[in-house]
């Protein structure tokens, strides 16, 4: 597998998780829509909630998932476990910060 397909699948990967994440969320985080923002080596999730007219990023802006993240979660093998682990940390955590500004905002 090249490593272009790798990170397609990485990609797919992380954003399977993150639509089975989203559902979590579905009350507290109301996201209309996501798409990934290519800026290579970062790969960052755009989201767009509803009730706010510019995109938000996760992790946060300027903050993506990496080149070597998304190679880890696009293998299935248990060395590349820990990578997977952490994006998944990374978004639930990121995703529970939104939720927390949603309920309290500024």
């Amino acid at each position: 597998m090249t490593e272009a397909q790798r990170i397609a699948a990485g990609k797919r990967w992380i954003g399977e998780a993150f639509e089975r994440l989203r559902g979590a969320y579905r009350r507290t985080v109301p996201i209309v829509a996501w798409d990934w923002q290519e800026e290579d080596p970062a790969y960052p999730i755009r989201l767009h909630l509803a009730g706010h007219a510019a995109p938000l990023y996760i992790p946060t802006q300027g903050l993506g998932f990496g080149r070597g993240q998304l190679l880890a979660c696009g293998e299935p093998a248990p060395a590349n476990d820990p990578a997977r682990h952490e994006v998944k940390t990374i978004r639930a955590g990121r995703l529970a910060g939104l939720a927390a500004a949603q309920q309290f905002p500024d």
